[in-house]
């Protein structure tokens, strides 16, 4: 028992660079969100009660109508972005090497940053942009105004398209490291006795690609959830996203009002726990369901 002792204590001393910023950034960030949303340590005294905050929040319709605007944006984005990446990844994974070399290319989007990204489809997809320049060039519309208004319609499209071509590649990242280990004798196994492409993909391949995907989704939508770079460049002003409401209490409301951005930082950091649990729970779940059939 003493030498289970020392070697925790010597593991912990050993991984106390690594869990010191941890436990003083993250943690201590959290600590002081949840205390000034109950008006602890905010810049002005708290005159009310300590839950006030979460009233006034989870009484204003404007919050709910932003929380289901984020989880659509969110839930869309990181579906489309590990679909595309599983299917992208897989076919990548069929080409020859010198092919599959030069398929590298798809890791450029993820050195670029997120607001990098979101300037890109700015760019591209705006109205006054390449493609509606381009459009009216080539005789399609009469004046670029009248390009579809894609980026602000009021469907988020622009964050979908910025996060998706963002999370894409992350996701392919993932699908690939489990490719490469993948033993392809069971594909052409599966081929010899007549099963097709589809059937190869979706009986062979996705379950041992199972663990990536899950992964890659749950990453890619509490981030898409939660973030502030891309909404603040192609966020919808009407709801908008909940980062862009917390921004605006923080930064061009009162002091008093701290508590309530610090309640919806909360309430948004209880959701991705939640979020985290039953996800996992459910996926559980459902893979001991499909081993017993």
């Amino acid at each position: 028992m003493s030498w289970i002792n020392k070697g925790t204590t010597g593991l912990i001393l050993k991984l106390s660079p690594l869990m010191l910023p941890y436990l003083v950034l993250f943690c201590g960030g959290v600590f002081l969100t949840v205390c000034q949303s109950a008006g602890i340590f905010t810049p002005l005294p708290h005159a009310g009660r300590a839950l006030d905050a979460y009233g006034l929040i989870l009484s204003d319709p404007s919050f709910f109508a932003s929380f289901g605007f984020s989880l659509g944006v969110a839930l869309i984005s990181a579906a489309g972005s590990v679909i595309a990446g599983t299917f992208l990844a897989y076919r990548v994974w069929q080409l020859p090497a010198k092919l599959a070399n030069a398929a590298l290319v798809y890791k450029i989007p993820l050195i670029l940053p997120h607001i990098s990204v979101a300037f890109v489809v700015l760019i591209f997809w705006s109205q006054s942009g390449i493609l509606a320049s381009l459009a009216h060039q080539l005789g399609l519309i009469q004046a670029m105004h009248q390009f579809p208004n894609v980026l602000y319609s009021g469907w988020g499209l622009g964050m979908i398209l910025a996060y998706t071509l963002k999370g894409t590649p992350f996701a392919m990242l993932l699908v690939m490291a489990l490719l490469v280990r993948f033993d392809v004798r069971q594909i052409q196994t599966a081929a010899m006795l007549g099963a097709s492409g589809l059937r190869i993909f979706f009986t062979i391949v996705m379950p041992r690609l199972a663990p990536a995907l899950h992964s890659s989704f749950i990453i890619l939508f509490l981030y898409s959830f939660g973030a502030f770079d891309i909404p603040f460049v192609l966020s919808e002003s009407r709801p908008g996203m909940l980062s862009i409401h917390v921004y605006n209490l923080y930064f061009k409301h009162d002091l008093a009002r701290r508590p309530e951005a610090m309640a919806i930082l909360t309430i948004m950091f209880c959701f991705a726990v939640i979020f985290i649990i039953a996800y996992t729970k459910i996926v559980t779940r459902l893979e001991n369901t499909v081993r017993k059939l």
